[in-house]
């Protein structure tokens, strides 16, 4: 009798410590995807803030934009698996990390971004003036 309440109170504390190790991977789990949420949030206000106002420009294999507040050109690439913004000096910032895959598609005055990160894709469609380089 006394083995097999001892077998029943071993297994029921087996159990509550799975449960509780469950639980903390799944609390990891929703954490880091709402960070990476706020990470896009972040990269999608900053592309279409009205502190830059960037504005498109065409190019080949590389997405760039102007900056009329600014009077500057930035690029945006994808490098180490980090996408980040460049200007014309030195330096980058980095936007976003993990990044496995980068699109963007500018069409009808829209600029469409495609981002795959951390295993999850990321979509935004931005509206934005496209910069004739003749200006």
């Amino acid at each position: 009798m006394i083995e097999t309440i001892s077998a029943l109170l071993i297994t029921a504390m087996t159990f509550s410590i799975l449960g509780v190790a469950f639980e903390s991977s799944d609390i990891a789990l929703k954490q880091t995807r709402s960070s990476d949420d706020f990470e896009w949030a972040q990269f999608v206000d900053l592309i279409g803030s009205d502190n830059l106002a960037l504005e498109f420009v065409a190019g080949e294999n590389m997405v760039r934009f102007y900056s009329p507040t600014k009077d500057k050109f930035y690029r945006l690439s994808c490098k180490n698996n980090v996408l980040r913004m460049t200007g014309i000096e030195a330096g980058y910032m980095p936007l976003l990390y993990e990044v496995s895959t980068f699109t963007t598609k500018y069409e009808d005055s829209t600029l469409t971004m495609r981002v795959q990160m951390k295993g999850h894709n990321y979509i935004c469609h931005i509206v934005m003036s496209k910069k004739e380089m003749g200006e």
